[in-house]
Order: C-alpha cells, then sequence, then structure tokens
C-alpha cells in the first residue's frame, strides 16, 4: 500500500504542478495588501501636504489682519486671530488642536524662536503679544498630524511618533497703523 501511494505521489505533485485553479487568488492576497497600503499611504500623504500648505496660507492671512492693526484694534485681539485663523482650516484640522504663538520684538535682529510647543505638540510657554505700529512680530501656529495608514507614521513621523508636526512661521514689522478718524 506504501509502494502506491510513493508510486503515485510523483504524479499527484506534477498534476498539482499543472493545475492553475486558485492562482489568480494566491496572487491578489499576495498583491493586494501592498497595494492598498501604498495607495492609502500617498492619498495620506497628499493629505497632510494639502494641510501643511492651508496651515501656511491661513497663518500668512491671519498674520495679515496683526500687520494691518485690525487685529489690535478688536475687543478680543486673540480671539480675533483665532477666529481668522480657524475659518479656513475648518473641514481639514480641529482648530482646537493648533498651537498659537506671537510675540513682538524691537528690531528684526532681536527675533528669536523659543520652544513654543512640546514633544507631544502641547503648548509650552506660547504667548500672543501682536505689537504696536512699527513692530517686528513673529508668528508661529503649530499642528499635530496624525497619520492612521500603518507604517507611513514611522516613515515619515516625528521620530518613534504616528504623527507630524506642521509649524507654520510668519516674521514682519507692523504697520504704522491708528485710528483713522483722528489722523
Amino acid at each position: 500500500m506504501l509502494r502506491d501511494v510513493m508510486k503515485r505521489l510523483p504524479r499527484a505533485a506534477t498534476a498539482l504542478a499543472r493545475c492553475r485553479r486558485g492562482i489568480t487568488a494566491l496572487e491578489a492576497a499576495l498583491v493586494l495588501p501592498p497595494f492598498f497600503v501604498l495607495s492609502f499611504g500617498i492619498f495620506e500623504v497628499s493629505t497632510m501636504f494639502f494641510a501643511a500648505a492651508t496651515l501656511e496660507g491661513q497663518v500668512g492671512e491671519a498674520a495679515r489682519q496683526i500687520r494691518t492693526g485690525m487685529v489690535q484694534s478688536s475687543g478680543d485681539p486673540t480671539g480675533t486671530f483665532s477666529t481668522l485663523l480657524c475659518n479656513g482650516l475648518s473641514g481639514l484640522m480641529t482648530c482646537g488642536n493648533a498651537v498659537i504663538d506671537v510675540r513682538r520684538y524691537d528690531d528684526f535682529g532681536d527675533v528669536v524662536y523659543p520652544d513654543f510647543v512640546d514633544a507631544d505638540g502641547l503648548p509650552d510657554s506660547n504667548q500672543f503679544l501682536p505689537g504696536g505700529p512699527g513692530d517686528v512680530v513673529l508668528v508661529r501656529v503649530a499642528y499635530r498630524w496624525n497619520f492612521m495608514t500603518p507604517m507611513v507614521g514611522h516613515l515619515l513621523g516625528d521620530g518613534a511618533s504616528n504623527s507630524r508636526q506642521l509649524v507654520s512661521t510668519s516674521v514682519f514689522m507692523n504697520e504704522p497703523f491708528g485710528n483713522p478718524a483722528s489722523g
């Protein structure tokens, strides 16, 4: 009986090697997971870069309102700046997670870039001082972008985290704004 099995074994192996049924399912099982991870990764990285560009544009727009004195003349400068910033970030980022840091300086040579967020993206010694006419102002906004696709965060994230810190910076000199009614 064992001899019969041994004689049939080479024929069965040959028949199995020639059989093409199920090869498509096997190929799909090997190719589809990396394909989906790559596709979702490309989509997520593209979304992150779009978010970074949007953040950059909104910081520029909101900083312009500081430069012209509109934010300083409002009743609530911090709230006005936050509202201007958040209006363009809606849907893409949670504005409550953005860390805002605005500092005034006397001259461009005095500008320093102290840390204003910690390693986890939380506020750390941030302030809001938009300055007056002719002051040099440094505006920075940070946002912690969390990745959802496996491995993308480990490749593009900050250190071993599954996230990346997006930061936008603007340095400018305030215009000589004043009260238009008195001038």
